[in-house]
């Protein structure tokens, strides 16, 4: 049967707005993005999980750093419950590992079914947000959970694979009858204007060769937040609430909320209760039937089929002539624009579209590969006299290719302070606040403080040939000077004694000289008184 996958008719109201995360292609950063986007919604006073829905490559417990000891697994086998397999993360965020289960819906049992879309349910009414992390591609598991959900957001990257990927993913959902718009997320972009323009370029062909209803969600900033954040098992927004990425993903779950505001929600898992089981979802290609039906034979012959059968079909009518020229014309006409999309989507050129496809078949040598690049690259400067990596790029791509070693980093961070210096005329960090810095961190130890001030004072001393002077030496210092003060003014004092002493010397001299000069008056004074 088909089914009109809008899942507007659903009347159930569930709590949850159910939001898929899928791509094209694998590592465009799709669980990185799933994760830090719950993360930011877990901030806005919402109730959130993430739901791992990648039956290869379960790599949301990695991001967070977390082991899960069950998993969804566990739960259809009736071995754990839902809260049993439910792992608490951070921000209140809730995880629900290894969703392998509803990769082989069809294969389950009718019990493991029951105990499956119980789950589901229960876990709408428990939630604000429900992200379903997919695989990459555009599996049956993949595209069932971007049917089934309210909101699907689709990962691109400025990579020429990426965006050609993502556009086979919307043409697959296109021909599915799939009626809900698609929200692009451009992510690793420089900066706001690079992310507007890849979007636009993507549009512009989506728009042109399948008309799918799609808008731009916005951009994640490619920076070393998140280059480390895969590496350190943290998602950027906790790492560095600061950083340029962590900031884009609290503008997007803001987006995202304005978006759901007053939005009434659907049954996420009645969309598996309408599918039978026992037949897969045919592709339908009516328009081949309209092209064809030229008279009541070709009508009866073009019946609904899968593109695999309409294109057999159309191939054997063909090359046995058993159609005429004005339907070889109409026919022709009428998959002419299928035709210009595969030579021009995926690339510009067939040349460039050859090179591609020779790398990738062909196992070249590392050496030859970084000859090609670095010829392409002088090309590239020569002819538009411009670099073709500006030097936020090239740190970033340096930093990404030597994040595991410390002493290469060391290295690049002294290279680039150097560098800053001599242009600059200034340290890139003055020494200053790297010592603020370091005094201000509360967990270092009065022996580690101690430590710092016994090299200081060490190199000090080498640099200058001199003791530092402390304030006990300033304090010694002034006391010398006080004391060499009062010896001076002792030394003073005690040439005044001694030019003291010498005049009343000098006086007494002069007074026993006169006192022998004056006439003796003993006599004339005895003879008076007889």
């Amino acid at each position: 049967m088909e089914l009109a996958y809008g899942n507007k008719d659903n009347k159930r109201m569930n709590k949850a707005k159910v939001i898929t995360v899928t791509s094209g292609k694998g590592g465009v950063g799709k669980s990185s993005t799933a994760t830090n986007l719950a993360l930011s919604l877990s901030a806005l006073d919402n109730k959130v999980c993430i739901f791992d829905a990648d039956a290869s490559l379960a790599n949301i417990n990695i991001l967070l750093g977390i082991q899960p000891k069950f998993t969804l697994q566990h739960l259809l086998n009736g071995e754990k419950t839902l809260s049993d397999i439910t792992i608490k993360g951070p921000r209140g965020l809730n995880i629900i590992p290894g969703a392998t289960g509803i990769a082989e819906y069809a294969h389950l049992s009718a019990q493991q079914k029951s105990i499956l879309l119980t789950a589901l349910d229960r876990l709408q009414q428990q939630y604000d947000y429900l992200i379903i992390d997919t695989a990459a591609g555009i599996g049956d598991d993949v595209l069932d959970f971007v049917k089934a959900s309210q909101f699907s957001i689709i990962i691109i990257t400025p990579e020429p694979t990426s965006l050609t990927d993502s556009f086979s993913l919307l043409k697959v959902l296109k021909r599915e009858n799939y009626q809900q718009r698609a929200h692009v997320l451009v992510n690793m972009a420089m900066d706001y204007r690079s992310g507007q323009s890849i979007y636009k370029r993507f549009e512009a062909a989506v728009t042109k060769y399948i008309n799918a209803d799609i808008s731009y969600l916005g951009y994640v900033q490619a920076d070393e937040t998140m280059i480390s954040s895969v590496s350190l098992q943290c998602p950027a927004v906790l790492l560095n609430p600061d950083a340029e990425a962590s900031k884009c993903f609290e503008t997007i779950a803001k987006s995202i909320e304005s978006r759901f505001k007053e939005q009434q929600t659907t049954s996420f898992s009645d969309f598996w209760r309408q599918l039978n089981p026992a037949q897969a979802p045919l592709l339908s290609e009516s328009k081949i039937n309209n092209t064809l039906s030229d008279d009541s034979a070709s009508t009866e012959q073009a019946q609904e089929m899968d593109f695999s059968q309409a294109t057999a079909f159309c191939i054997n009518q063909l090359s046995n002539n058993e159609i005429s020229e004005q339907q070889r014309a109409e026919f022709l006409k009428a998959i002419e624009v299928h035709l210009e999309l595969d030579q021009q989507v995926e690339t510009t050129g067939s040349a460039t579209r050859d090179l591609y496809q020779h790398l990738e078949q062909n196992n070249f040598p590392k050496g030859e590969i970084r000859e090609l690049i670095n010829t392409l690259e002088q090309v590239y400067q020569q002819r538009y006299s411009s670099s073709l990596y500006s030097a936020e790029s090239a740190s970033l791509r340096l930093l990404a290719q030597f994040n595991p070693e410390q002493d290469s980093l060391r290295y690049i961070h002294a290279q680039i302070a150097s560098s800053f210096k001599r242009q600059f005329s200034s340290e890139i960090v003055p020494f200053s606040e790297q010592l603020d810095v370091f005094i201000e961190a509360n967990e270092l130890s009065q022996t580690s403080f101690d430590n710092v001030v016994a090299k200081l004072l060490s190199a000090y001393q080498q640099k200058f040939s001199s003791h530092y002077p402390t304030q006990a030496d300033k304090d010694l210092a002034s006391a010398k000077q006080s004391i060499s003060a009062l010896k001076q003014q002792q030394q003073k004092l005690n040439l005044q004694l001694k030019k003291t002493e010498k005049l009343l010397a000098e006086k007494t001299a002069v007074l026993d000289k006169i006192q022998q000069l004056l006439p003796s008056t003993a006599p004339v004074t005895a003879e008076l008184n007889g």
